[in-house]
């Protein structure tokens, strides 16, 4: 909550910082000439590229891919998406016929992000169900109270259900099976990033490419986040080809190839969940489960010194794992629902823009 708090001043001061300029921004250049950029949107890149940049740093402090890295990524994305919002309120000139098709094109890509955000949050749910079974598991491994027999089934139940959820997951994804809604939403992402439409050239390019550098940054980390949640995903990242035309465009690229490098290595190693965290309790669940399951079968109990030692520290570390994941699923799904939120405004401010701009032309 605290990192939520300090993202969302720091996106205010930034909307503030971007007010103070627009009122002088417009979307007309002059033909006859290489549009320079108006400082308005010199702004929203050089921070974007900032942003990107200081992903990359956190990936290598936080680890990639984890469940801190994801939240900072996620706020990455929303303060692109405000910062377009805020860009809004200057569109008021008439759009060209180019204009009006990218924007249409612009317009179908964002009702499909908030089909991402609803598949997100499920997904999210997903994670949240799985980690409902594994409390259920350690409640019956507290050692506050004296372990019997019978907590210890329960504890084994509970792991099993847990490894149970993962292989559900898993198959979804299997040869013969129906597409999971997390696979479907990666193949629907990577088709956008595939049909990605620079707007250079285009009249009123400036605003536009705002617009192209919120959608781009979104359908990449929205991209990994999809498949992070998956299990053992079978389908490869969004990979992005953008022009160096933006100040913004070599940091994406960058973090592009690095988290590309991470999610190959994490495959290559055996992981079922690119998610690092969830991939770390996955892995304490099989060993916990596999300690009791064959203490209970050759009936040694009570358990000698070093098995109870053992015991002790698989749970120690599944809590750990556990309670480090479950700390971050709370905010993540306020991020994507704040994406939603953000996205839903901004489609109804550019539909109200443009169907004033052709009752104007109209006249």
């Amino acid at each position: 909550m605290t990192n939520q708090a300090s993202s969302s001043s720091s996106s205010s001061s930034l909307l503030s910082s971007l007010g103070s300029v627009l009122p002088h921004f417009s979307l007309h250049r002059a033909t006859n000439v290489l549009p320079k950029r108006h400082p308005a949107l010199q702004k929203f890149e050089s921070r974007l590229a900032e942003k990107l940049e200081a992903l990359k740093l956190a990936g290598e402090e936080l680890g990639f891919l984890s469940i801190d890295w994801f939240l900072q990524s996620m706020t990455v994305v929303l303060a692109s998406h405000s910062n377009v919002e805020a860009l809004i309120p200057d569109l008021q000139f008439p759009l060209s016929d180019k204009d009006d098709k990218w924007m249409d094109e612009y317009l179908n890509d964002s009702a499909k992000l908030l089909d991402v955000c609803n598949v997100l949050k499920e997904g999210i749910s997903d994670v949240e169900h799985y980690q409902m079974l594994v409390q259920v598991a350690l409640v019956n491994l507290d050692n506050r109270e004296s372990f019997s027999e019978a907590k210890y089934h329960r504890a084994r139940n509970a792991l099993q259900d847990c490894k149970e959820a993962i292989k559900t997951k898993d198959t979804e994804y299997k040869q013969g099976q129906p597409k999971s809604k997390l696979e479907n939403c990666s193949s629907m992402l990577r088709t956008m990033g595939e049909k990605l439409v620079n707007p250079k050239g285009i009249k009123g390019n400036g605003f536009l490419n705002a617009i192209y550098g919120a959608k781009v940054t979104t359908i990449f980390l929205c991209g990994l986040l999809v498949i992070a949640l998956a299990c053992k995903p079978k389908r490869p990242l969004v990979n992005l080809s953008v022009t160096n035309q933006y100040l913004w465009s070599s940091s994406l690229l960058s973090l592009q190839h690095t988290v590309k490098e991470e999610t190959d290595k994490r495959k290559n190693g055996g992981s079922i969940a690119l998610l690092c965290e969830l991939d770390s309790v996955d892995s304490s669940v099989r060993r916990l489960h596999q300690l009791i399951d064959r203490n209970l079968l050759e009936k040694k109990f009570p358990l000698d010194k070093d098995q109870a030692g053992e015991l002790r520290q698989l749970v120690e570390d599944l809590s750990k794992n556990s309670a480090h994941l479950g700390s971050g699923l709370g905010p993540l799904e306020q991020y994507v629902n704040e994406l939603f939120r953000i996205l839903i405004d901004s489609r109804l401010a550019l539909l109200d823009i443009l169907s004033k701009s052709k009752k104007r032309q109209a006249i």
